[in-house]
């Protein structure tokens, strides 16, 4: 099965959910059947496919298969887990629209087209902000978020569209290469909205539920990375152009989306923030690839893009199983939470696993890869200490759980699984299947958590052939029965670089 039967499965179910806006029951069953028959298309779709469009085309390959098999997972989760948690009814349908755009963007064989794909994808997301609900607040983050998705965009075209050209016939400065991959980076970072271009994704929190937040600043914006990493292999490194002022300013970006969304985390008051910052951080380790300029960074870094938006999923479904459990997501209301809710203490332990890591495991050495790639000792021992800064609000939210509960929430032990009473004068199974339901929300979420979690750890160790597909070949239309990589084409590297 092709990705396109994926990519129209998820459009049409994303539409009728939207059509369908009226009736919320309606809205709501459409967008999580278009989640499920989504994982069943990513599921049964051929990783060798590929169809010729003109000079370009779309290919399916085993990383792109993972990658929608792994987001319809974790969007069903999240969907499931908002729903139970009373969180927002349009959000399947985002997500749908976001798959969607995701699994064209990486078939894509033209990196202009991907970039363009990506772009709309982006788009999709500002319409979680723009309800009357949020009012003028959602309306001014929509904006904001509709700016840097538009001029994120841009860059990516203009970067895109100047190695598009016959490069043999042009007489350029090699300044103007550099200008090039400096814009694709920026692009890729305001997408993520890493530091310094983190305030429109910091109050974005404040209008969108975080069983939301990760496909909007995670999963769309890792598909515009994956693009870049292949872009970069192909048409900037092997020019051998010097981009070192460009290179040090995406450097700077990392090293600060690092660093310095680990500590905004700490301090942060409330789970969402927590969550949105610690998303930023991760986003961080995706710059340092886009720094490296070395091949051998192709695959540590797309194992990692797989980690960082599973482990992130992961933690939006902890953050939404406290909200439902204890309903509340202020950090200081949530003294014991460990011991009032022993499935979320598990989820939580594994989501910290799955994020930080431990050595041996696939995605901790993909990072520390990653970081000795991009920067020379003894600077690469720091920032690879930096990546561990995790741990710091990791270890709040950890002694908060482990203190001793300040106040008693009712009804106790609705993390446990509860039987429904009908009410007086309802009858028959669905008045039943509802009332089970609604006393179940709890349990519910913290189930979900629980299993996104153990889905992040598997991903981590390196579960479902991840390392294998981080290392195949990008999408390539060029030799019927045979992909041909911008990384290893079987022709020499350039020997001379490029002259004014």
């Amino acid at each position: 099965m092709s990705v396109l039967v994926f990519v129209v499965v998820a459009f049409v179910f994303a539409g009728l959910a939207a059509v369908a806006r009226g009736d919320v029951r309606a809205r709501t069953a459409l967008g999580v059947i278009g989640l499920a028959a989504a994982l069943v298309a990513a599921v049964v779709m051929d990783p060798a496919q590929t169809i010729e469009i003109g000079g370009g085309g779309v290919a399916t390959t085993p990383y792109l298969r993972l990658f929608l098999i792994l987001g319809s997972l974790v969007g069903l989760g999240l969907a499931v887990s908002g729903l139970a948690g009373g969180s927002r009814r349009d959000a399947p349908a985002v997500t749908l629209a976001i798959l969607g755009a995701s699994g064209l963007t990486l078939a894509l064989v033209d990196p202009r087209a991907a970039v363009l794909v990506a772009t709309a994808g982006g788009l999709f997301g500002v319409l979680v902000t723009l309800i009357p609900g949020n009012g003028r607040a959602g309306a001014t983050i929509g904006i904001r978020e509709t700016r840097a998705v538009v001029v994120a965009g841009a860059l990516a075209i203009a970067a895109t569209a100047w190695f598009g050209r016959d490069l043999s016939q042009l007489a350029a400065q090699p300044v103007v290469f550099g200008l090039a991959y400096l814009a694709f980076a920026v692009a890729v970072a305001m997408r993520f909205g890493a530091i310094p271009f983190h305030l429109w994704a910091a109050r974005l929190t404040d209008v969108v539920p975080e069983t939301s937040l990760p496909f909007l600043t995670a999963v769309a914006p890792a598909a515009l990375a994956v693009v870049a990493l292949a872009w970069i292999d192909a048409s900037v490194a092997p020019l051998l152009v010097d981009v070192g002022s460009a290179r040090v300013f995406v450097l700077g970006i990392a090293v600060a989306s690092i660093v310095l969304a680990a500590i905004a985390a700490f301090v942060q008051d409330d789970l969402e923030h927590v969550l949105g910052y610690s998303i930023v951080g991760d986003a961080g380790v995706v710059m340092l690839a886009l720094a490296t300029l070395e091949p051998e960074a192709w695959a540590p870094a797309r194992m990692w893009i797989l980690v960082f938006i599973v482990a992130r999923s992961a933690f939006a479904g902890w953050v939404a199983g406290v909200r439902a459990g204890f309903w509340t997501s202020r950090i200081a209301d949530l003294r014991g939470w460990a011991w009032r809710s022993p499935p979320l203490a598990v989820a939580f332990v594994l989501v910290v696993i799955a994020s930080v890591g431990a050595p041996g495991l696939v995605a901790f050495d993909a990072r520390t890869s990653i970081v000795d790639m991009a920067l020379e000792p003894p600077l690469s021992g720091i920032v690879l200490l930096a990546t561990l800064l995790p741990l710091a609000y990791y270890g709040r939210l950890a002694a908060i759980g482990l203190g001793r509960p300040d106040r008693v929430v009712d009804p106790v032990g609705t993390w446990m699984p509860r039987l429904a009473v009908p009410d007086r004068g309802a009858s028959g199974l669905r008045a039943w299947v509802a009332g089970g339901w609604e006393v179940n929300r709890a349990f519910t979420t913290a189930t979900v958590a629980v299993l996104l979690a153990l889905l992040a750890l598997a991903t981590s160790a390196g579960g479902f052939g991840g390392p294998e597909a981080a290392a195949g070949l990008p999408p390539s239309v060029g030799i019927p029965g045979e992909t041909v990589s911008p990384i290893d084409s079987g022709e020499p590297p350039p020997t001379e670089s490029v002259e004014p």
